[in-house]
């Protein structure tokens, strides 16, 4: 074995490990599923709605919230219109004559700006987002309000978050990829180390931003930056399985690569900025786990593409080499099927638990939010993701060592 493969079972060895660790945790701590209670009261909540150029989405974001099961007298729906260039405007003044609705127009200024105008304006109790190209089903803020209810600890509780209505390759892959994240998610609320709060439909105490203080620009990841400063102050965030939110997501490649391009150069950005959290123990499993795991796995996972690249061309130059100087025929391999020609090697081993892990955690995950993910999903996830996923990751990394900040769109 050289030290190549070295770098790769060190990968696998520490994914294996974390995976197992959470399946214990689920094993000790099972989550309780959806009840027919109703909380006790019903604080009052704003929502909030931020758009920039969404005049396709907005009506269908909107029509979700009028249908949410909660009492129409406690519950605000607050339109900013970040300076949009298209229709978004227009649709919004639509929904003017609604008693719940308010709507606030602006000079672009980018989400955080958005959402901190609409929270300075904002009475009631609880405050949140529902981003103008999500919905959320009809229970899902009562689902959320009960973990309000039931810890006067908890200062932010964020939903589970399911593609809307999948359709091509990219889509159904990614469908696969949020149901996984559910699990997650729900083991990281076990442990108390919630790492983002998303925009589909996150919900604060209004009374945490005065320990905090407001949003901030934080490299385009203002989500994922607040659940950051909400644990350096040692507030609690939940996570509400029952409680789902639907987001439409990238329909091409070059606007998936875009958006996770941001998220995880957000990542990488924020943990600069608090990178102080990582292996401390006053942050709990966030700081000792979580974050020094997600970035072993960030860069774990860049050492493994290019191995394999690395490897693979080699393969290539060998064969090119062969057939220029020697006269060896390039051909295509025979296929032929022999159990005796299995390499039955630790790495496929662990390889294959890896595999079993994966579809365990979807399956879970889509226990948890009631409903599955199609074989065709599962096909197209195991088909693509391993290709697709390096190009945001290594885009990230290029962006972070040049401190250019990840373009939105």
């Amino acid at each position: 074995m050289h030290f190549g493969e070295l770098g790769i079972y060190a990968v696998l060895f520490l994914a294996l490990y974390f995976e197992v660790f959470l399946f214990i945790t689920f094993l000790e701590r099972k989550p309780a599923g959806k009840t027919a209670d109703r909380p006790a009261r019903f604080p009052t909540v704003s929502i909030i709605v931020p758009c920039f150029n969404e005049e396709k989405t907005l009506a269908a974001t909107m029509r979700s919230l009028f249908a949410l099961d909660y009492p129409r007298e406690k519950l605000s729906i607050v339109i900013v219109d970040d300076g949009s260039t298209d229709g978004t405007l227009k649709v919004a003044e639509s929904f003017c004559g609604h008693e719940q609705v308010s709507i606030i127009s602006k000079k672009n200024g980018g989400k955080y700006t958005a959402l901190n105008l609409a929270i300075e304006r904002c009475t009631s109790e609880l405050v949140g987002c529902l981003d103008a190209d999500s919905l959320a089903a009809p229970d899902a803020l009562l689902e959320i309000v009960k973990k309000f209810e039931e810890d006067q600890e908890v200062m932010a509780v964020m939903p589970s978050i399911r593609v809307y209505n999948p359709k091509n390759p990219l889509e159904l892959m990614q469908a696969v990829e949020y149901t996984f994240g559910i699990f997650y998610k729900k083991m990281f609320d076990t442990l108390s180390a919630i790492s983002v709060l998303p925009g589909p439909l996150s919900i604060y105490r209004r009374s945490s931003f005065e320990t905090t203080g407001m949003f901030r620009h934080a490299h385009n990841t203002e989500d994922m930056e607040m659940a950051f400063r909400m644990h350096a102050h040692h507030l609690k965030i939940a996570n509400a399985h029952t409680a789902i939110a639907y987001t439409h997501v990238p329909r091409t490649l070059r606007a998936l690569v875009k958006q996770r391009t941001r998220w995880s150069q957000g990542f990488l950005d924020n943990s600069k900025d608090y990178a102080y959290m990582y292996f401390n123990p006053r942050y709990g499993y966030l700081g000792l786990l979580v974050l020094p795991f997600a970035l072993a796995m960030f860069v774990g996972s860049l050492y493994i593409t290019g191995y394999l690249l690395v490897h693979g061309v080699r393969s290539i130059s060998i064969r090119i080499i062969d057939f220029w100087f020697e006269g060896i025929p390039l051909h295509m391999p025979t296929i032929r099927f022999d159990w005796y020609d299995i390499d039955t090697n630790a790495l496929l081993f662990v390889s294959c638990i890896m595999l079993f892990m994966t579809l365990a955690g979807v399956f879970l995950g889509r226990r948890f939010a009631g409903e599955g993910v199609s074989n065709k999903a599962l096909f197209f996830y195991f088909l693509l993701y391993g290709f697709v996923a390096p190009l945001w990751l290594a885009s990230a990394a290029w962006g972070s060592l040049r401190s250019k900040g990840a373009v939105w769109r």
